[in-house]
C-alpha cells in the first residue's frame, strides 16, 4: 500500500502546484476597442497593426497597472453599445467626457483637454454664426462632440455626417464640403501635414469644453459602469505614467508638447 500512498501524495502535490500558478496564468485578457480612423491618435499601419497615440498610451497604462490588454479596431458607432453589452472591457478613442456619457459609462481620470477647430481652404472667410454658416457644407464624424456642436450651433448649415474619422477629409479635399470640424491636433498632424492638406488651414475660434458643453470635460478611457475595479486599476496606471514622465514623453513624441 505504501507505493499507492506515495503516488496519491505525488498527485496531490502536482495538483496543489497547478492551483498555485493558475491565477497568474489565467489572468483575463482585456479587450480594448478603438476606432482606428483618427490619426495620429489611432489608425492602421501598412502591416495592418493598430497604432497611434491612444494605442501607445493604453498599452503603457496596461503595463503600468499589470493588466493584459488586447487593443483592437472597432467601428465607431458600435463601440459604446459594445462596451455596455460587455463585448469590450474599455474604449480608448479620444472619447470626450460629457454629462450624457457619464450617465451610461464610467471614465478614467482625464488625460487630455483638446481644442476643437474648423479647417477649410486657405483664404476662405466665414462668419462663425448661425447666419454666417447658413447653407455652408460642414463635414463631421457622426456621433462626436463636433457633430453635436455644429448641429446645435449652426442649424441652417448643410451638415454631412460620416461614420469614420477620416472620411470628412476626403470630402473636404474633393470640394464636396467647405468646412470640417475636428480636434486641432488631429487636423494639424493628420491632414495639414499631408499632401491632401496642402492649400487648407485652420480658421475660426479655438473651442474647448469651457465654450460649449458638447465638447465635454476632456478626454478619458471609457469603462463599463459595473467594472469599478478596472476603473481603479486604469487610474493607477495613468498616475504612474504622469509620475514617471511617460505621459509627457508620449505627448512630446506625437505633438512636440508635454
Amino acid at each position: 500500500m505504501k507505493p499507492l500512498f506515495r503516488l496519491f501524495g505525488a498527485a496531490m502535490l502536482i495538483a496543489s502546484s497547478a492551483l498555485q500558478i493558475q491565477p497568474a496564468a489565467a489572468q483575463k485578457v482585456l479587450t480594448i476597442a478603438t476606432d482606428a480612423t483618427f490619426p495620429p491618435f489611432e489608425s492602421i499601419d501598412s502591416s495592418g497593426k493598430v497604432v497611434g497615440y491612444d494605442v501607445e498610451l493604453m498599452q503603457a497604462v496596461c503595463d503600468a497597472a499589470k493588466l493584459k490588454c488586447n487593443i483592437i479596431n472597432a467601428a465607431w458607432e458600435g463601440m459604446i453599445p459594445g462596451l455596455i453589452a460587455g463585448k469590450y472591457d474599455a474604449l480608448i478613442s479620444q472619447l470626450t467626457v460629457t454629462e450624457a456619457r457619464r450617465k451610461i459609462l464610467a471614465f478614467s481620470d482625464i488625460y487630455d483637454r483638446p481644442v476643437f477647430r474648423f479647417v477649410a481652404k486657405q483664404g476662405a472667410t466665414y462668419e462663425f454664426t448661425p447666419e454666417g454658416l447658413k447653407g455652408k457644407t460642414i463635414a463631421v464624424q457622426t456621433g462626436t462632440p463636433m457633430d453635436a456642436f455644429v448641429t446645435k450651433t449652426f442649424p441652417q448649415a448643410d451638415i454631412k455626417r460620416y461614420t469614420s474619422g477620416s472620411a470628412p477629409y476626403l470630402e473636404l479635399a474633393s470640394g464636396r464640403a467647405e468646412l470640417h470640424m475636428s480636434y486641432e491636433a488631429q487636423i494639424t498632424h493628420a491632414f495639414l501635414k499631408s499632401e491632401d492638406g496642402k492649400g487648407f488651414g485652420l480658421l475660426g475660434p479655438r473651442y474647448t469644453g469651457k465654450d460649449a458643453p458638447e465638447f465635454g470635460e476632456g478626454v478619458a478611457i471609457a469603462i463599463n459602469k459595473r467594472n469599478v475595479e478596472l476603473v481603479k486599476s486604469v487610474n493607477e496606471g495613468l498616475a504612474k505614467l504622469r509620475e514617471n514622465g511617460a505621459l509627457a514623453a508620449l505627448n512630446a513624441k506625437y505633438f512636440g508638447t508635454n
